[in-house]
């Protein structure tokens, strides 16, 4: 079984999916953040030389036309993230909880604001195990990428939510984490195998990213999945690299 996590930032470099997606025609779960789906209007971050694409879910669609869409709106029922799920593979279950709530209604200070923050969950059947997968694109205002009460907080709502399902389960996403934080290390406690750690990978983004702390995207697993490959792939379709797994129950 393989699964590939990534943050599309909004579609930014959709001229390279057609090659990305027919490179990676093997993948069973795709995971995404930052994808829009049916959205008017401007984007909510404005990048020079970068369009987004508001209609991001159906292009992925186009692409992934071997696997069933889920898509949880976080913001004004247009953003969201994404998971892609093969045909093939039975979803028993699924559904969304929010961990970290929004305040960009609030008009002053809007640069450190941040919109409503969830986890997506899907509950699937594989080779008749159960399997829990859940897809999070977690809170990076105003703290940066350190521990806050905030994070804090989101960390324990999603250990709590992890802790209500006795399956395997994997936990992929952008959380806008450092590797060093206590918030890291409240889901590496739970018993969930950080492989980003465990692979000793120094950077998640890409050429296209010029900031400095290149983490962000993680890859939890629980101790039943067996880890036959993990990597971060070298593939440009995002400021993000997608991340790899081939796992088996």
């Amino acid at each position: 079984m393989k699964l590939v996590t990534l943050n599309l930032w909004g579609g930014r470099v959709k001229e390279k999916y057609k090659d990305f997606f027919d490179t990676y025609q093997d993948i069973d779960i795709w995971c995404f953040q930052e994808v829009f789906k049916n959205k008017e209007g401007d984007a909510y971050v404005n990048v020079k030389g970068f369009e987004p694409d508001f209609n991001l879910e159906s292009t992925l669609a186009k692409y992934l036309n071997f696997h069933q869409s889920e898509f949880c709106q976080v913001q004004e029922n247009s953003y969201g993230i994404a998971s892609f799920i093969h045909k093939d593979i039975k979803i028993i279950d699924r559904g969304e909880t929010l961990v970290a709530r929004g305040d960009w209604w609030k008009i002053e200070d809007g640069h450190n604001r941040d919109h409503h923050r969830k986890l997506q969950w899907l509950e699937i059947e594989v080779n008749g195990k159960k399997l829990l997968i859940v897809n999070v694109h977690l809170t990076h205002r105003p703290e940066g990428k350190s521990d806050s009460d905030k994070r804090l907080n989101q960390s324990k709502i999603i250990v709590d939510f992890l802790n209500m399902f006795d399956c395997p389960k994997i936990l992929v996403g952008d959380f806008n984490l450092l590797p060093n934080t206590e918030s890291i290390k409240m889901i590496e406690d739970s018993g969930m195998k950080n492989l980003i750690k465990e692979h000793g990978v120094t950077s998640t983004r890409t050429e296209l990213y010029q900031k400095p702390l290149q983490f962000a995207d993680y890859v939890f697993v629980s101790p039943e999945i067996k880890v036959k490959e993990f990597k971060v792939l070298p593939d440009v379709v995002s400021d993000h690299a997608p991340v790899y797994l081939d796992f088996d129950l």
